[in-house]
């Protein structure tokens, strides 16, 4: 860049709008100086060099600034190749271009495009002379960095000023010549729209141009990297690739931040935000009307004719085939959105990309995409670091939080939505602050958590709701094979429902067949569970909790309904002798207990001394005991054989003792 104004630029936090690069003597007091007011005018931050000390080689503080703009704006004139140092520029930029994708425009100013790339003509001359005692390895950069940048489509001052003349002469067909000053005053108009055109078009480019809105975000570099994989951008066919993993993982921020990144690359983009609720906003229309309603939303904002008419399926594909798209279709739930918006890579243009985020894996494989991106909960590390972008506006707890910080984390079990959510709740809070909420955190679940999470539990059918909130209540941490054998009887399809929690990312099945929930859905399944059960108590059917059970028995509330108990320990027959519909108990430390219907028994830890085998003996229903192996060393099993419906369960190891949360609450289900 030649000097351009009297005023130098600071570097402003996120860099400049654009870079120019030109010839000062060619362009500085005509051309460029009404540019600049230009892009004044429509509040386009541009550098501005003129206290860079100038010398034989670009200067660091140059390359900074091309690396931190977002448009390189490149003026090519008759003397831009006679300043090395011009050239210079030239290179870096056409370096960063390559290297990062950065956005480069044109303009040849009273200069032909072939000249440039030919290095011909006046243009050529001056290059040469520029060339004089370089190395060759220099003069083959330049000459290379030329030809490339003249390739660059752009604006041609030439055919601003060429139809002038047409007219002219069409009007006047006489031989006309005029004079330079003349010349000037001909073109000064035409060139008046030219520079609002260049300033339109750099003002339109900015708003496509990647943002910095993702640079900070933590781990955002290995999800691009992954995503960029499996879009495989070089490829001329069109591919599908979907993005999965439970709610509040980060899939729809994945998604913008590639989107920001490529959509530039493309004819057409879209980035749809939540698929769902504008399939469901059409209320109770039949499934073609909804997906009618669906297409036609997506083609006029694709398409930018707003309020579209459409009258049948077909119309995306008779118009996107032909065009290069970038679609994002976010939160999706049901395969009918998926047919209405991306049937088969004939209803896009070669090169196409279609990015869909969903929670159901299912629904990925069942609209045979190939390509998923399953994210990951982030490290120990990255989870701290995201809480406390949050909490403190920085990567690290200030002195004093970090204990508080690292168990903050730990009760979100790193799942970012909550590291967030939590974050900006406690930001600026002291740290005796802090030590008073955490019980609290602990033991509810922060609404703007529960609205995202609770999405997922609503999408689930009624027998897959259950076993979601048996495993919140009772099972999580349990082998598949105890979850099998204790609701095996129950009505339920448990092999089906758990592959639907698995698809739906609400639980996990490690590879020795353990069931994992996340903690902060865990509590949420036992929140719903306590919330049903304050409003329908004559239907509860988890009592998690001593002292809730008592009250519930005693007061005679809805004992024929109890399905499932954890966490007690009771000495009092009379609270256990009235829950004769009990069908599932989990018993930890020492108790007495008493019922006529009980079907299965996980005995972990009590005392054999204190068990009431009388009271076993009248259990008729019992079908199933797990208890600790020394317990079946007792005299009292030698009368097993009066329980005739008894199966030992050594082997199920479905003890729940240690698992400190659950004492914290009392109810569960309805």
């Amino acid at each position: 860049m030649d000097v351009s104004s009297s005023s130098s630029s600071a570097s402003p936090q996120g860099g400049y709008d654009v870079f120019p690069s030109f010839r000062g003597p060619d362009v500085r007091q005509t051309f460029l100086s009404h540019l600049l007011n230009e892009f004044e005018r429509k509040g386009i931050n541009t550098f501005k060099d003129s206290q860079i000390k100038r010398g034989k080689y670009i200067s660091p503080e140059l390359k900074q600034a091309i690396r931190e703009s977002r448009i390189c704006l490149i003026i090519l004139s008759k003397n831009y190749a006679s300043s090395s140092w011009t050239l210079g520029e030239l290179v870096e930029i056409l370096e960063s271009r390559k290297a990062s994708g950065k956005t480069v425009m044109t303009v040849f100013y009273d200069i032909d495009p072939s000249h440039v790339r030919k290095q011909s003509g006046e243009f050529g001359m001056a290059f040469r002379k520029t060339c004089e005692r370089k190395t060759e390895h220099q003069k083959q950069r330049w000459k290379q960095a030329l030809t490339n940048v003249a390739n660059i489509l752009g604006e041609d001052s030439h055919k601003w000023f060429g139809p002038l003349l047409e007219t002219l002469c069409y009007h006047y067909p006489i031989t006309i010549y005029i004079m330079p000053s003349q010349r000037f005053s001909l073109l000064r108009d035409n060139e008046a729209d030219m520079i609002s055109k260049i300033a339109k078009d750099v003002s339109n480019e900015l708003n496509f141009t990647p943002s910095r809105d993702f640079d900070y975000l933590v781990g955002i570099e290995a999800h691009l990297a992954k995503m960029t994989s499996l879009l495989c951008l070089e490829s001329d066919e069109t591919r599908v690739v979907g993005i999965w993993g439970p709610l509040g993982i980060g899939k729809t921020t994945i998604a913008r931040a590639i989107y920001n990144q490529i959509s530039r690359n493309f004819q057409r983009s879209l980035f749809m935000d939540n698929v769902k609720r504008s399939y469901r906003s059409g209320g109770d229309s039949d499934t073609y009307t909804l997906k009618l309603r669906l297409q036609r939303e997506f083609l006029s904002k694709i398409l930018d004719h707003m309020d579209m008419e459409i009258h049948h399926l077909g119309t995306a594909q008779q118009r996107l085939k032909y065009q290069k798209a970038l679609v994002v279709l976010d939160n999706v739930d049901k395969l009918e959105q998926l047919q209405a918006l991306e049937n088969g890579p004939p209803w896009f243009g070669k090169g196409s990309r279609i990015i869909v985020t969903t929670d159901n894996k299912h629904l990925l494989e069942a609209h045979k995409i190939k390509h998923i991106y399953e994210v990951k909960f982030p490290s120990k590390d990255e989870a701290l670091k995201i809480f406390s972008q949050s909490a403190f506006t920085q990567n690290a707890p200030p002195e004093g939080y970090l204990n508080l910080a690292v168990e903050v984390t730990e009760l979100t079990s790193h799942l970012p939505l909550g590291l967030c959510v939590l974050g900006k709740a406690l930001c600026g809070e002291s740290v005796s602050m802090w030590t008073d909420q955490l019980p609290r955190i602990k033991t509810s679940l922060n609404r703007d958590i529960e609205q995202v999470l609770i999405v997922g539990y609503n999408g689930l059918d009624d027998k897959d709701k259950a076993i979601f909130l048996h495993i919140a209540c009772l099972f999580e941490g349990k082998r598949v094979d105890c979850v099998t054998q204790f609701l095996g009887n129950s009505g339920l399809d448990i092999e089906y429902g758990l592959s639907v929690l698995v698809e739906r990312a609400l639980i996990s099945i490690l590879s020795d067949k353990l069931i994992i929930m996340h903690r902060l859905l865990r509590q949420m399944g036992r929140e719903i569970v306590r919330k049903h059960s304050i409003h329908l108590s004559m239907r509860c059917r988890f009592l998690m909790g001593a002292c809730y059970m008592y009250h519930v028995v005693a007061n005679n509330i809805g004992t024929g309904a109890v399905l499932g108990t954890t966490k007690v320990s009771l000495t009092n027959e009379k609270v256990l002798s009235g829950m004769h519909d009990h069908q599932c108990i989990i018993f930890c430390r020492d108790m007495v207990d008493k019922g006529s219907k009980l079907a299965k028994l996980i005995w972990d830890g009590i005392s054999v001394l204190v068990l009431s085998m009388f009271w076993l003996l009248r259990c008729a229903f019992l079908s199933i005991m797990s208890m600790p192996t020394a317990a079946f060393e007792h005299p009292f099993w030698k009368l097993k054989k009066r329980l005739s419906n008894l199966k030992p369960s050594k082997e199920v190891n479905c003890s729940v003792d240690g698992c400190k949360e659950l004492g914290d609450i009392s109810l569960h289900i309805s």
